[in-house]
């Protein structure tokens, strides 16, 4: 069987930062702003693409902060979904590299938004309050618990 074309793996890149604020004696995080920049190529349809990277920062902000669901005797209800009220205002920074090798010069970009919040939540977390949080999701009793424990001297949660 001949086939036609060449084919190519198609590698996501994309940075997002995240703006927060972290109430210290709730240990909630409250998303300001999230900046999402990614490296599509020639951008086809650059609305459809910004929706992809809200849609994926709306998931990842929920699966960082809120989600932390087993299966074992529980159902749906039970599984926290981020709604409009939830998330901050994302802007998206479509970036047009080289991607000459590529049949319609365009890539894919799926994963990337809905990975790269997790460090820049983490990092942000860690910025505010001056502790590593090393287990997601970040809750207020985790976010809480690394508040007290950089009270009394200890370096992560």
């Amino acid at each position: 069987m001949e086939r036609s074309g060449r084919s190519y793996a198609v590698f996501g890149f994309g940075a997002h930062m995240v703006e927060i604020e972290v109430d210290t004696e709730l240990g909630t995080v409250r998303a300001l702003k999230i900046t999402a920049a990614h490296d599509v190529g020639r951008a086809i349809n650059p609305t459809l693409i910004e929706g992809q990277i809200e849609g994926g920062a709306a998931q990842d902000w929920a699966t960082r902060l809120w989600k932390s669901f087993f299966l074992e005797g529980r159902n749906l209800h039970d599984y926290l979904i981020p709604s409009a009220g939830d998330m901050p205002p994302v802007e998206s920074i479509l970036i047009g590299g080289s991607v000459a090798d590529r049949p319609v010069r365009g890539q894919g970009d799926r994963r990337t938004s809905c990975d790269s919040d997790a460090p820049a939540i983490l990092n942000a977390i860690h910025d505010a309050i001056g502790v590593r949080i090393h287990r997601i999701p970040a809750t207020p009793d985790r976010v809480r618990a690394a508040i007290l424990k950089a009270r009394h001297g200890e370096q992560s949660a």
